[in-house]
C-alpha cells in the first residue's frame, strides 16, 4: 500500500492511501499548532466542544443521530504533542462505498458532517458556545485533569517530562492545570476558535476506494476556509547537557515510581532512528527487554519496568514500580542496563527479538487504518514522509553497531521520584 501525498488548496496536504482491503474507510483531518501554556488547555477545550453540535446539528444528540443515519459513522478527536507543537486530530470511520447503496458511498456526506465540526460549531444568539454546554465541559475538563493526578505512574512520566524539557513547550501539560478552568468562559473559547482558526493549515488522511480525485475535490470544496500559511513545525532536539535534574514528591501509595528522562539529538529523518528505536525495544521496550528481564526478573527489584520512546522530541523515558526503599538500588540496576547497551553488549537473540517485535508492528499497522493514518501523519507533519514499507526495511536492517552509536548519542537528563508513604491500597 504505497501512500500519495497531495495537495489540498494552497496550503492543505492529503496523504491518499488507495485499498480494498478493509469494509470502512477513514478520513482525518490533523493539524499541529505551537504549544503554549497560554492556549493548550483552551485548544482541548475547543476540540472537545466541536463534538457538541454544530450550525446544522445544534446538539450532542442531534449530531449522534446524523451519524446513526451514517450507518454508525464514529467521529473521535485527539490531542497530542508533537514535537513542540500540539497536534489535534479528528477522525472519520466509517462503512466502505460497497457496502452501502447509492453510488458515492458516504464519503460525501462524511466530508461535510467533518466540515462542520471544524468550521460551523454551535454558537448561541451572542456568537459564543451555549453557556450550559460549556460548563458541562469544564467538568470533563476536571476530571481528566483529576486522572491524572491519581495515576501515579503517569505522574512520575509527568514529572520526569517537565524537568527534561524544562522551559521548553513539550513540558507543558497538554489540558493544563485545574487552577486556569474557571477562566474559561464561551467568551474566551469563541475567541480561541476564531483564533485557531486562522492557524489550521491541514493534513488530511484517507484510507479507502475512493479516487484520489473524488476526495481531493471534496475537501477543497468543503475546507476552503482553511487557506492559511502553516505554523512552522518545531522540535528542539538535542542531547542533554549538564547535570541531571532531580525531583520527589510523596504520595500515599503502598509502591514508590521512578522515572527517567532520557535525550538525544536524533530527528525522524536521521539514518540511526530506525537504530534509535531498536535500542529502546532492546533497552525496555518489550517482555524481551534488558530492564523486564534483568532488573524485574532476575534481580526483582521492581514491580513493573519499562521503557518508551518519543521518536518526534528524541525523549526516551524508563519507568519503574518500586518498593520506596529500593529507589537507589533500582535506579543504579536501570543505568547499568543502559551502559551496557551503549557498549554494545546486545545478543544476537536481543537484537533478533527486538527486530522482530518492531517489525511484526509494521506489519500489522497494514491491517488497520487509524494506526496507517497516525504514522503518515506524524511523519508529514516532522516534514520526513517515507513509506512505512521502507521504515521496515530500514530498521530490519539495521546493525548492531548502529544500534550502539544511537545508544551513545542518548544522555540521561532528569530522575523523578513518588515516594510511596506505606498508605493507601494496593495498585
Amino acid at each position: 500500500m504505497t501512500p500519495q501525498f497531495l495537495s489540498v488548496g494552497r496550503y492543505g496536504k492529503l496523504i491518499y492511501l488507495q485499498t480494498d482491503r478493509f469494509k470502512s474507510e477513514l478520513l482525518s483531518l490533523s493539524f499541529a499548532v505551537p504549544l503554549t501554556v497560554q492556549a493548550a488547555q483552551q485548544n482541548a477545550m475547543v476540540v472537545a466542544l466541536s463534538r457538541r453540535g454544530t450550525k446544522t446539528y445544534p446538539s450532542q444528540a442531534a449530531l449522534n443521530r446524523k451519524l446513526d443515519l451514517l450507518y454508525s459513522t464514529a467521529i473521535s478527536t485527539a490531542n497530542r504533542r508533537m514535537g513542540d507543537m500540539q497536534m489535534l486530530t479528528f477522525t472519520a470511520d466509517f462503512l466502505g462505498a460497497d457496502y452501502v447503496g447509492g453510488g458515492k458511498g458516504l464519503l460525501p456526506e462524511v466530508v461535510s458532517v467533518l466540515g462542520e465540526l471544524v468550521g460551523q460549531p454551535f454558537f448561541d444568539a451572542t456568537g459564543q458556545y451555549p453557556a450550559d454546554v460549556v460548563s458541562s465541559e469544564k467538568q470533563v475538563l476536571r476530571d481528566a485533569i483529576r486522572a491524572e493526578i491519581n495515576n501515579p505512574r503517569a505522574l512520575a512520566g509527568a514529572g520526569a517530562r517537565k524537568l527534561l524539557c524544562k522551559g521548553e513547550p513539550y513540558g507543558l501539560s497538554l489540558i493544563g492545570s485545574k487552577d486556569t478552568v474557571d477562566a474559561l468562559t464561551p467568551e474566551v473559547l469563541a475567541c480561541r476558535y476564531r483564533a485557531l482558526l486562522s492557524e489550521i493549515a491541514p493534513v488530511f488522511s484517507y484510507v479507502g476506494k475512493a479516487s484520489a480525485a473524488e476526495v481531493v475535490a471534496l475537501l477543497e470544496s468543503t475546507f476552503s476556509f482553511l487557506d492559511k500559511a502553516p505554523a512552522s513545525y518545531a522540535a528542539d532536539l538535542h542531547a542533554h547537557v549538564g547535570e541531571v535534574r532531580r525531583g520527589t514528591r510523596l504520595m500515599p501509595l503502598q509502591q514508590g515510581k521512578l522515572s527517567l528522562g532520557f535525550r538525544t539529538d536524533i530527528a525522524p529523518n536521521d539514518p540511526l532512528a530506525p537504530a534509535l528505536m531498536l535500542a529502546n525495544e532492546i533497552f525496555g521496550g518489550s517482555p524481551a527487554s534488558k530492564l523486564f528481564l534483568n532488573v524485574r526478573e532476575k534481580r526483582s527489584l521492581c514491580y513493573h519496568c519499562s521503557s518508551a520512546l518519543d521518536l518526534y522530541k528524541g525523549v526516551l523515558f524508563a519507568g519503574s514500580g518500586i518498593k520506596s526503599e529500593n529507589r537507589a538500588v533500582t535506579e543504579e540496576a536501570m543505568l547499568l542496563e543502559f551502559a551496557a547497551l551503549q557498549r554494545g553488549e546486545i545478543s544476537d537473540i536481543e537484537l533478533h527479538a527486538a527486530k522482530k517485535a518492531l517489525s511484526n508492528n509494521y506489519r500489522t499497522a497494514q491491517d488497520n487504518p487509524a494506526v496507517l493514518s497516525r504514522f503518515y501523519t506524524g511523519r508529514t507533519l516532522a516534514g520526513a514522509p517515507v513509506s512505512l514499507e521502507d521504515w521496515r526495511t530500514r530498521m530490519e536492517n539495521t546493525t548492531r553497531e548502529e544500534v550502539m552509536e544511537a545508544a551513545n548519542r542518548i544522555r540521561l537528563g532528569s530522575v523523578y521520584f513518588i515516594e510511596g508513604t506505606g498508605e493507601g491500597g494496593e495498585e
